[in-house]
């Protein structure tokens, strides 16, 4: 009789002991759970402001070295805050974003050129129908299908002639092609160019207070049209 009750009196003392490790363990687990909760909410913060002060974008890239995970991003994606606009590129929702940018997000080698890098440049008002974009020869890739892209095509070394990183009109940089090669490119491809453009480019060109006709005269004899600049240069005369 004594024995059963000592084994009762243990078991109800190891019961109890279990259920108070039991609480714990439950009220731990709240704990970590209201953490890891505000640790996500702090994240979709710093994301929205980081977004917010970036205009409207953000790219995986950047959430990374913000030491946030991926993960935060679909659940902002879920919660419709934000929108997937490319591959590894997001948007807040109700922004309009980047369309420069967006377009050759991922394509490095992607340079704007002739008539779009001219607006740009401010040296025309009229904003492009089409982009004019330029890759290197052995480029492959999304942009040869895009029926919205004139795409041009020119050796590697041709490519970076000019190259420069820029503020697109829409806020993101962009590589660009300055002021001098647009000019080049424009004479080069003069027959499919409307002269009226490509009068008024050349005659707001020198309007510019650091126009630079060596390197326009070096950058042509580069591409092999140097006599075509002089000649078009005098028509302006």
């Amino acid at each position: 009789m004594f024995l059963e009750v000592v084994i009762r009196e243990n078991y109800k003392i190891r019961l109890k002991i279990n259920y108070n490790l039991l609480s714990l363990f439950l009220q731990k687990c709240v704990i970590i759970c209201n953490e890891r909760d505000s640790d996500n909410m702090n994240s979709e913060q710093k994301i929205i402001a980081k977004m917010k002060n970036n205009n409207g974008v953000i790219t995986t890239n950047e959430v990374k070295k913000m030491g946030i995970e991926r993960r935060i991003l679909s659940r902002l994606v879920e919660k419709k805050i934000i929108e997937r606009e490319n591959h590894g590129l997001y948007i807040l929702k109700g922004e309009l974003g980047d369309e420069y940018y967006s377009l050759v997000y991922n394509i490095p080698q992607a340079v704007f050129s002739h008539t779009t890098a001219l607006y740009f440049h401010n040296l025309v008002d009229r904003v492009p129908l089409t982009y004019d974009i330029t890759v290197s020869k052995d480029y492959r890739g999304r942009l040869e299908h895009d029926k919205s892209v004139n795409l041009y095509k020119v050796n590697k070394d041709i490519l970076e002639l000019g190259k420069v990183k820029i503020k697109s009109p829409q806020g993101q940089e962009v590589f660009v092609y300055d002021i001098e090669r647009c000019l080049c490119d424009l004479i080069k491809n003069r027959n499919n160019i409307d002269f009226e453009l490509l009068k008024k480019a050349f005659v707001s060109y020198y309007r510019v207070d650091k126009n630079d006709t060596f390197k326009l005269y070096k950058y042509a004899n580069k591409l092999g049209i140097e006599s075509e600049v002089s000649k078009f240069m005098e028509t302006l005369l």
